[in-house]
């Protein structure tokens, strides 16, 4: 059965800032979706995987994207 909605109008995102207690690091998990209709954004051109100590990631089903962060001060930038 075909969607009728075409997710342009309005949209949710979720951010969850999560701590990685064994490795003493930050991540933020982020995921979208359609207001209207409830489905759930993907997300392209990320690797698979989880590595909070840089760079993004996508969960397997490309849903959720994780994203290594940091308190500004506490990581120095390149």
């Amino acid at each position: 059965m075909a969607s009728e909605c075409e997710h342009r109008e309005r949209h949710e995102a979720l951010v969850k800032v999560i701590y990685l207690e064994d490795i003493q690091r930050f991540a933020a998990e982020l995921t979208i979706t359609c207001a209207d209709c409830g489905r759930p954004f993907q997300f392209l051109g990320l690797p698979i995987g989880l590595d909070v100590t840089s760079g993004a990631y996508i969960c397997p089903d490309g849903v959720e994207c994780r994203i290594a962060i940091a308190p500004v001060g506490t990581v120095p930038q390149p």
